[in-house]
C-alpha cells in the first residue's frame, strides 16, 4: 500500500471519530451551549479537562466572564441535538429554548449540566492558552454528575450495551454503533504476543 503525501491536513479529520461534547456556560442571565470535538482528559488527580475552541464563540465569552462551565456527554440518541447545537450560534439564538433542552441542577458551578447528559462535569478554569484566535482551556473538575445505570460496576467505563457516545467522524457525518464489540486487550500481553 502507498501513502500519498500531500501539501496539508485537508479537513483534518484524519484523527476523528471523536467523541462529541456539548460545553455550557452562564454569565448572569446568559448561558450558551456549543459543540466540541477537540477536548481531552488532562489529569486524573486533580481532575482536569481540557478543550478548543475559537475565541469568537458566544460560550467562549461566557466562559471568560464566569470562570466556569461544564463538559456534557450525550447518548447518540441525541445526535441530531449535538450537530443543532453545532450548528447555531448563541448570540442569535436561545438554544436552550429554541431545542427545548432540558437542564439538571448544578451542585457547584452556574454552568448548566444537561439533564440527558449520562455524564456531566462540572469545571472551574485553572488556566488558558490562546493560539493565534483559538483558545484552549483547562478546567479543574469540581463536581460529576453520573447515570449510574450507563456505567459500569466499577464506575470508571461506560456500559456500551447501555449507552453510546456521540461519535462526529467530520464533514457532518456521525457513526452509528448499532452492534458495537468490546474487546479487552492487555497492554502488556498484547505487547508480549506481539514481540517478533
Amino acid at each position: 500500500m502507498t501513502k500519498e503525501i500531500i501539501d496539508s491536513p485537508g479537513g483534518f479529520f484524519q484523527h476523528y471519530p471523536r467523541v462529541a461534547v456539548v460545553i455550557t456556560a452562564k454569565s448572569g442571565a446568559k448561558e450558551n451551549a456549543m459543540t466540541v470535538c477537540w477536548h481531552m482528559p488532562m489529569s486524573k488527580k486533580p481532575p482536569l479537562i481540557a478543550f478548543v475552541t475559537g475565541t469568537r464563540h458566544f460560550t467562549y465569552k461566557l466562559i471568560k466572564e464566569s470562570g466556569e462551565f461544564a463538559v456534557n456527554l450525550l447518548p447518540d440518541t441525541h445526535a441530531e441535538l449535538v450537530a443543532a447545537i453545532g450548528g447555531t450560534k448563541g448570540e442569535s439564538c436561545d438554544k436552550f429554548a429554541t431545542f427545548a433542552i432540558k437542564k439538571g441542577k448544578s451542585a457547584v458551578t452556574s454552568a448548566p449540566v444537561l439533564a440527558d447528559a449520562y455524564v456531566s462535569f462540572e469545571c472551574k478554569v485553572i488556566e488558558e492558552k490562546l493560539y493565534n484566535e483559538q483558545s484552549m482551556v483547562i478546567g479543574e473538575v469540581v463536581a460529576t454528575h453520573m447515570r449510574e445505570e450507563c456505567f459500569s460496576k466499577d464506575r470508571d467505563t461506560i456500559d456500551i450495551q447501555k449507552v453510546k457516545p456521540v461519535l462526529y467522524l467530520g464533514n457532518e457525518q456521525y457513526l452509528d454503533i448499532e452492534s458495537p464489540k468490546v474487546r479487552i486487550l492487555k497492554r502488556e500481553e498484547c505487547a508480549e504476543d506481539l514481540k517478533i
